[in-house]
């Protein structure tokens, strides 16, 4: 296991450079650049926007303009903002602790969601039970993100007026665990509903083969209640390929989280994002991309791992 872990840390380096310099070299290549928010103000002339290029280090190659932001970064420094003049990295970690609220709360609920609705479908195969779960999946799946979270938003929060409309707490309330939890409702749901259906179409198939399998099959046969047989016996082995698809998701949530900031004004990273790319303010943009990278990488090591460790069959090595 050390060994497997060692080799594929030491893979994941040139992969994540590779993606930081396409990055890198995509960034720049906007139409703009990174001078773009200062042409359109007032009385900027051709000789400052070269004298900030110089300072910026805009006028060298692009690999040198690349080795000067990557050594930064392995100190933790992905520069300053150009619109708020603080570290990149200072506003990204300041709303790190919201996205892991959103994120976290998000991936129980799709956890919850998906084995209920799996489980449930897998049981009763082919009753009518097993077709509304289907439609549900698809409809869960085939559902845009953006326009469910504009659709629950009008329903919950501007008709009914059960559930707040945005942000993390009541401005005219004190804040209480209650008010947050209102507040982490819609978004999380919004963002749990893709994942519930996916993962849930998995829990099914995964939970089919396994029923089918010699070792269930003797297990009813020494008198196990159903109950035992289902728990004990299929849903432990139907886990391991459905486990490694839900560590993958983790990254999938963390992208997701970008639209579903937006929609419901959530203070996370991916309205940050979101401002960043309006404002053109190019270190805030590669400091979250860069983020994002490593969380979609090393959450692909963690899945391999946790497939190893579940299941004996397969050897890392």
């Amino acid at each position: 296991m050390t060994r497997f872990l060692v080799r594929r840390l030491l893979q994941a380096i040139p992969v994540l450079l590779g993606i930081s310099f396409l990055l890198f070299v995509l960034m720049h290549a906007m139409p703009g650049g990174p001078l773009a928010m200062y042409v359109q103000q007032p009385g900027m002339s051709k000789a400052r926007l070269a004298e900030l290029a110089a300072q910026m280090g805009l006028n060298k190659p692009i690999w040198a303009q690349y080795v000067q932001w990557l050594t930064g970064v392995l100190h933790g420094n992905f520069g300053y903002s150009y619109v708020y003049n603080v570290p990149a990295t200072q506003m990204m970690l300041q709303r790190f602790p919201a996205d892991m609220e959103l994120v976290l709360t998000a991936f129980g609920i799709s956890v919850i969601g998906s084995f209920a609705l799996g489980i449930f479908g897998a049981v009763r195969q082919y009753s009518i039970w097993d077709h509304v779960v289907t439609v549900i999946s698809y409809f869960g799946m085939a559902m845009p993100t953006f326009w469910l979270g504009v659709l629950l938003l009008i329903l919950f929060a501007v008709d009914l007026h059960w559930l707040p409309s945005g942000g993390m707490v009541s401005n005219t309330a004190a804040a209480s665990l209650g008010d947050r939890i209102r507040h982490l409702i819609l978004p999380a749901s919004t963002l749990a509903v893709f994942l519930i259906a996916q993962q849930g179409r998995y829990v099914r198939s995964a939970m089919l083969e396994v029923i089918r399998s010699d070792f269930v099959r003797t297990a009813r046969a020494k008198g196990l209640g159903e109950r035992v047989v289902m728990w004990r016996h299929a849903l432990r082995n139907a886990m391991i390929p459905v486990v490694t698809v839900m560590i993958l998701n983790v990254a999938f949530l963390f992208g997701g989280a970008v639209v579903t900031e937006t929609i419901y004004s959530w203070p996370g990273m991916g309205l940050l994002f979101i401002n960043a790319i309006t404002q053109a303010d190019y270190p805030v943009i590669m400091a979250i991309v860069s983020f994002l990278s490593v969380v979609i990488v090393f959450a692909n090591i963690v899945a391999d791992m946790l497939y190893g460790l579940l299941d004996p069959r397969v050897r890392l090595s």
